[in-house]
């Protein structure tokens, strides 16, 4: 797979951190590409990197050394101005803590999206409420954070990264702070949203059952990637 037909390329990615004790390499020329409308998940044991990777392919967190497309753009070469603009309406994100601004509303953190790239419009409005909609939380769109469930503060979490319609979304263990029939829940309506949207996903997990419900999975051992 190329840059022409991939959402996302990275081509020998590697990243090595300094510790009180040795460096430690959490990727070592990895190489992974996402297809349009594709979903990927990854796994891998704990301190492996995961979460590092989403931060290197959203450049968050700059390589060490290769290459990244986005869209067949490469980030890396681009100045820091560019990936922000570039990334807030590229990329979703779905964290495993929710981040919502603890004063705002529901309907109000989902529109913090679309303050990040521009005015709200009316449409945007719309929009945030009618994802709340698609969430079930319709009824909840006015009350703030403190006053909704785990399960509620993610799916407001997941309205909010569709909210600019991104083609790519990244989620990492966003079921991590949820018992497991709501992490299930959570789980279907992500996939179900971002096949209905055409959205690409990776996805960061360590559940089994959650990584075969994508159409990839790949695990990250050793700095690589290795197919599941």
């Amino acid at each position: 797979m190329t840059e022409n037909n991939a959402i996302l390329e990275a081509r020998g990615l590697s990243k090595t951190f300094a510790t009180p004790t040795k460096p430690v390499q959490v990727l070592d020329e990895a190489n992974v590409a996402l297809a349009y409308g594709e979903s990927l998940s990854i796994r891998g044991e704990s301190g492996a990197g995961k979460t590092t990777l989403l931060y290197l392919l959203s450049v968050l967190e700059n390589p060490d050394s290769g290459e990244l497309f986005w869209a067949g753009e490469n980030a890396l070469m681009k100045p820091a101005d560019w990936r922000a603009r570039q990334r807030a309406t590229f990329m979703g994100f779905v964290f495993q803590a929710y981040y919502l601004m603890p004063e705002l509303s529901a309907v109000e953190n989902v529109l913090l999206a679309r303050r990040l790239v521009g005015k709200v419009r009316k449409e945007d409005r719309l929009r945030a409420e009618a994802l709340l909609e698609r969430v079930g939380l319709a009824d909840r769109a006015k009350q703030i954070p403190s006053k909704l469930s785990g399960g509620e503060k993610q799916r407001v979490a997941v309205a909010r990264a569709l909210m600019n319609q991104p083609p790519l979304i990244l989620a990492d263990e966003p079921t991590g702070n949820l018992d497991e029939r709501t992490g299930e829940h959570i789980m279907e309506l992500l996939l179900t949203l971002c096949r209905e949207e055409d959205m690409s996903l990776i996805l960061v997990t360590h559940n089994p059952v959650f990584a075969r419900q994508t159409d990839r999975c790949l695990m990250l051992h050793n700095g690589r990637f290795e197919n599941a």
